[in-house]
């Protein structure tokens, strides 16, 4: 193993904090991945892979500190008694940690090391929103937006390909699941209209439906938010680097094969399988925000 190198790694997350950083997310079957394809096509950008910090690494990172804390306490009022303590962790040494974790990692990743603007993408950036935004102030965010209802039915099947007896042990009826979603689709859209609606200049949001519409106008407007190249061609690159039939291995969108990560690739699915009382009631669930974000048929 080679020597600790303590300038070396400063220098990288100071090089790090240089850098115009963006997170990327979504709820989980939103279209993020396909996205991130797209974005870290780009030849000024990197986004690759999924850090889950804020599900994995915090809440670890925050329990080995309060361990560490505990035991220190002890050390003080027991052993050390009149002697002088020896400090805890707090806070801001806690917010220190991690976020110089998250720009070494980040940095680790991709092309990150070559490029001017470094994202990163995990699903549930929307549960901690507001937090990662505290934490990284100059930040951009993106969020892939999808039919509430599509995102059901593609997480059903998604869940039925990973573990189906898990699946069905937690939600035994697609109509319990689809309840779930909707409730999970207002929760993380209302996250996000907060930060949104408290720094609209460093959010930007793209529909699914409107990425397969129309990918190289949708591309063109996410890269001018990060201040990368538009040019035609390289937009055209970008695209072809998300071509569904390319990643699929050759399948068309909309030919379904149910053992794949990219099961289908077009929007609509959900009248395959939704029931009446089931649109109904995710409706009833998602209320008014179905509408402002465009999803009414």
């Amino acid at each position: 193993m080679p020597a600790f190198d303590y300038a070396e790694q400063q220098r990288i997350i100071d090089e790090m904090r240089a850098k115009e950083l963006f997170f990327l997310g979504g709820l989980p079957k939103s279209g993020s991945t396909w996205l991130q394809i797209m974005l870290h096509a780009h030849p000024e950008v990197s986004c690759a892979g999924e850090g889950n910090f804020m599900t994995y690494l915090a809440p670890r990172l925050n329990e080995a500190m309060k361990k560490y804390n505990t035991y220190i306490a002890y050390k003080n009022h027991v052993v050390m008694q009149d002697l002088t303590a020896f400090p805890i962790c707090n806070e801001q040494q806690f917010r220190f940690l991690f976020v110089s974790t998250v720009l070494l990692l980040m940095a680790a990743s991709g092309k990150a090391r070559e490029v001017g603007v470094v994202g990163e993408k995990t699903p549930d950036k929307l549960d901690h929103i507001a937090l990662v935004a505290d934490l990284f102030p100059t930040a951009k965010f993106i969020t892939a937006v999808r039919d509430p209802r599509d995102v059901a039915i593609s997480a059903w099947f998604h869940n039925q390909r990973l573990d189906a007896k898990g699946a069905a042990a937690k939600f035994p009826t697609l109509s319990a699941f689809v309840e779930h979603c909707a409730r999970a689709w207002v929760d993380g859209m209302r996250r996000w209209d907060g930060v949104a609606a408290a720094a609209p200049a460093r959010c930007a949001f793209v529909r699914y439906e409107d990425l397969l519409a129309r990918p190289q106008v949708e591309l063109t407007r996410l890269f001018e938010f990060l201040g990368v190249s538009t040019a035609p061609a390289m937009v055209d690159g970008c695209v072809a680097a998300g071509d569904f039939a390319r990643l699929s291995g050759g399948r068309a969108p909309g030919v379904e094969d149910r053992g794949s990560l990219l099961r289908r690739g077009l929007p609509g699915d959900w009248r395959n399988h939704f029931s009446q009382s089931d649109d109904l009631a995710c409706r009833a669930i998602v209320g008014g925000a179905m509408a402002r974000y465009g999803y009414g048929g």
